[in-house]
């Protein structure tokens, strides 16, 4: 059943994975970022907090910021602010693109409503992994997240493939099947529709492939700028050395 191999290798293309593999960054400790603005750096019993106007507080103790100090503080902040939602989206598109070329088989084989326990699983898996961006109500970029991709993400993303597998096997069969035995469709139609709905999926990968890889380099370049901002915000402020985020 090729069409399940090809809806595996899309769902490994779109995910994360590829931006774990392309780029040199690594978070080297918790960042939140809150309903508010804040922005928080969690290292061990220590925090580093960045309040909604841009106020350094250090365990607790107000920074007395320079005038130039307070402007670079206030510009890693949005730039930090305004990444990590941005990777909650990358990850978002990702399940999109997955239930995407899922509804891509299911109208190859004019088989509408057949997958919809598939797509019940790729949602599942969509919340668990949103759910690593949260906690409470707060986002978070946790420590070694980009090596967590290559590692925890992909094992948890291949044991989802082997039960769509199952679920898309058994779909395809039971549509097939119905339909061969309503007289729509003889074997040899069959294998056409098997042949129609692969060139499909191809097709569909492709144009995929390029969109994505072009926003994970996007992702990836962005990172590299905050790394580069924080090595001058830490020599602009000595005090925030001890909480770095990005590095290179």
């Amino acid at each position: 059943m090729r069409s399940k191999k090809i809806i595996a290798l899309a769902m490994l293309m779109v995910s994360s994975n590829s931006w774990a593999n392309m780029c040199p960054v690594n978070v080297e400790n918790d960042v939140l970022l809150t309903p508010t603005g804040e922005v928080k750096v969690d290292k061990a019993q220590d925090k580093l907090r960045i309040d909604h106007d841009g106020r350094v507080y250090v365990n607790g103790k107000e920074l007395d910021l320079t005038a130039s100090q307070k402007k670079a503080v206030e510009k890693y902040q949005q730039q930090i602010s305004g990444y990590i939602p941005t990777v909650v989206d990358f990850t978002d598109k990702g399940i999109a693109a997955a239930n995407d070329f899922v509804s891509e088989i299911e109208t190859s084989f004019d088989a509408q409503g057949s997958f919809d326990a598939v797509k019940i699983k790729i949602d599942e898996y969509g919340v668990t992994a949103k759910q690593k961006f949260y906690q409470g109500k707060d986002l978070i970029l946790e420590q070694d997240f980009f090596k967590e991709v290559n590692t925890t993400w992909k094992q948890d993303f291949e044991v989802m493939i082997k039960s769509l597998d199952k679920e898309i096997f058994a779909s395809v069969f039971n549509s097939l099947s119905t339909k061969m035995q309503e007289g729509e469709l003889n074997f040899s139609e069959l294998q056409q529709q098997f042949a129609d709905a692969q060139t499909a999926m191809k097709s569909k990968m492709e144009e995929h492939r390029a969109e994505v890889k072009k926003e994970a380099q996007e992702l990836c370049d962005s990172a590299k700028d905050i790394a580069e901002e924080e090595q001058d915000l830490h020599q602009l402020v000595p005090e925030l050395q001890p909480y770095p985020v990005f590095t290179i």
